[in-house]
């Protein structure tokens, strides 16, 4: 008789389940159509809130023109973003090296992170001109702080013995660093990452707002002006749709390379 192996009925059990798409595309259903209900059965005007319907109807008429703007913030978030990934990492890992730096330096990190980046717009468009590219370095200062703090956190919080250990078989600082600090560290390091994706997003879509030109936040004030509601929901859900798929993006690596949460 052939016992079956215990660790392979583990990986089984770790495998695709379905009831993680179904759940949350059943909730979307559920608001969706709840929407759809009350503002028909209540008369809610077009130019408070149109129906789900009626943007996704007005989004795809309009898409022609969307698409040039949404191609354009998607740009400016994706390579703000991924500077913003290893500017966050490297600077955590300088600060993480320095006692007085790390408490030199944590304030004006989170002073970085908890301040409005639309407040400092109109000053850095005054600073580095109105090209509408140079939005990328407002994603960068906007996302790397966050993900700078985050990883910081988690490079100061390793168990001491591991440290120890790590010493007493002769590790060099740089193979302790790497070997036990940096991958103790990579669940808040992808924190930071799932949050700066976030925080691009937002710093991306606030340049579009105070800039103008372009981007999805300026198309938006466009539709807005000439009471387009409809595409101005279309062009939210847009921007929702970016973030949420860059979250997933960075939670599909997350467990590829943080087994050990498993």
């Amino acid at each position: 008789m052939t016992q079956s192996n215990p660790v392979k009925r583990v990986k089984k059990k770790k495998e695709f389940n379905p009831i993680n798409v179904i759940a949350p595309l059943v909730v979307l259903a559920i608001i969706y159509v709840g929407l759809e209900i009350f503002l028909r059965v209540f008369n809610v005007s077009e130019y408070v809130m149109p129906t789900p319907t009626h943007i996704i109807q007005g989004t795809i008429k309009s898409f022609h023109i969307i698409l040039p703007d949404f191609l354009f913030t998607l740009k400016i978030i994706c390579i703000g973003f991924c500077i913003a990934i290893p500017a966050g990492i490297l600077l955590a890992a300088l600060f993480s090296q320095f006692d007085l730096l790390v408490k030199a330096m944590q304030p004006v990190v989170i002073w970085l992170v908890i301040t409005p980046m639309i407040t400092l717009i109109p000053l850095m468009t005054l600073w580095l001109g109105t090209d509408p590219n140079l939005r990328v370095i407002i994603v960068i200062i906007q996302a790397t702080p966050i993900i700078c703090l985050n990883t910081l956190n988690g490079f100061t919080h390793v168990e001491r013995e591991k440290l120890e250990l790590a010493r007493s078989v002769g590790a060099t600082k740089l193979q302790t660093f790497l070997s036990i600090t940096f991958m103790n560290a990579m669940p808040q390091v992808f924190t930071g990452i799932k949050l700066g994706c976030i925080f691009s997003t937002i710093g991306a879509v606030s340049a579009d707002f105070v800039s103008r030109g372009r981007g999805l936040g300026d198309r938006i004030i466009k539709f807005m002006k000439y009471s387009n509601f409809e595409e101005s929901y279309g062009c939210i859900i847009l921007i929702a749709l970016i973030g949420i798929g860059l979250y997933t993006i960075v939670s599909m690596i997350e467990k590829r390379v943080v087994l050990w949460k498993k």
